[in-house]
């Protein structure tokens, strides 16, 4: 009987022992998973791409100005597209500069939707601009 009892406990200590195991191994990857979402998250967040789009010297004038500002260390690209993803003006900014402005002049382009599309590193900023007839919208 006493060797009953023993092959019992060395049998239950072993499944202690293994299921114990196998829990800190799901506890490390759940860890390890959180880390990676906090970390792209964190990353994400400490992108400064920012866009501003306005009208240059009076409203109508049809001339289109973007600011930006962007992370020091990455190139950017600046793109002007018409509605079929036709690309009209593409720009590159140094990874060197911080800030960047440029101006769109729409006085020559026909009615429609346009696309002004920032790329810097992970971090895509699209913004719509329409033109009517003498004017712009964004």
């Amino acid at each position: 009987m006493k060797t009953l009892q023993s092959t019992f406990a060395i049998a239950l200590l072993a499944t202690s022992v293994i299921f114990n195991a196998n829990a800190e191994e799901k506890k490390t990857e759940k860890n390890e998973a959180a880390a990676s979402t906090t970390n792209s998250i964190a990353n994400y967040k400490m992108s400064n791409l920012k866009v501003g789009l306005y009208e240059a010297g009076h409203v109508n004038s049809l001339k289109l100005n973007l600011t930006l500002t962007k992370d020091a260390g990455k190139t950017a690209t600046v793109k002007l597209m018409d509605e079929k993803g036709n690309v009209l003006v593409e720009e590159r900014i140094s990874k060197n500069e911080t800030a960047y402005s440029f101006r769109f002049d729409f006085s020559e382009t026909p009615v429609g939707t346009y696309y002004v599309e920032v790329i810097n590193g992970n971090h895509i900023v699209t913004k719509e601009v329409l033109k009517g007839k003498g004017t712009l919208s964004y």
